[in-house]
């Protein structure tokens, strides 16, 4: 496992785990939910815990299945108190587990991924916004909303939030260290990379000081 100190009251992992790859161990009640889901998701699913629940057992020293965690489909895994806060993210091909003592979100998709980014950025983003990339070409256009995304998606995670009532909400400028909610008046630090194929986002509490958060590789 590679950590990052923050403030020395923080600490902050990351784990990329390349799909499809083996099942790690899950609990017995989480056999029982991939039971009720579809293929896809049942696959999904006993990917993300089993390897949620062995960075967690490298992190305590615990047994896989003895990591205090519930994580019902669909819904942010949690970590029972002390052991701090999970959040986690799959594309096609990787799946993304971010860690800290404090609230976190994350996000990644691929670079390559399809998609026609003006009208994804007037579907779902601010007038501000999309006028940013009015005169962009299709490419150029397409690697700001990519961005643009995951972290507003990982902001949305750490808010414990919906997409569909917050994405318009949460305001990034391209390259900023921070975004912010206009309702809710929340500001998180964001930090946006790329990875290989990937790009990928961290939300932390605004306060959070840390070096460049490094990827451990599974």
């Amino acid at each position: 496992m590679i950590t990052t100190q923050l403030n020395n009251k923080s600490v902050l992992g990351l784990w990329l785990f390349l799909m499809p790859s083996k099942l790690l161990p899950i609990s017995r009640e989480e056999k029982k939910w991939v039971k009720n889901l579809s293929p896809r998701r049942a696959l999904n699913y006993h990917f993300s815990r089993g390897c949620l629940r062995q960075v967690m057992s490298n992190m305590t020293g615990l047994g896989p299945l003895d990591i205090p965690l519930k994580a019902d489909p669909g819904k942010p895994p949690l970590l029972a108190d002390g052991l701090g806060h999970i959040s986690m993210s799959h594309c096609s091909d990787a799946l993304l587990i971010g860690w800290s003592s404090t609230k976190i979100g994350v996000d990644i998709e691929r670079k390559d991924r399809q998609f026609h980014a003006h009208k994804l950025s007037q579907r779902f983003f601010t007038q501000d916004e999309n006028s940013e990339i009015e005169y962009l070409t299709p490419s150029q256009a397409k690697e700001i909303v990519l961005k643009r995304w995951v972290v507003k998606e990982a902001a949305i995670k750490w808010q414990n939030g919906k997409i569909a009532t917050n994405i318009n909400q949460w305001i990034w400028e391209n390259k900023s260290l921070f975004a912010y909610h206009k309702r809710l008046e929340h500001k998180v630090k964001v930090y946006e990379r790329i990875h290989d194929q990937w790009t990928y986002a961290i939300a932390l509490d605004e306060d959070s000081v840390t070096r460049e958060p490094i990827i451990c590789l599974n």
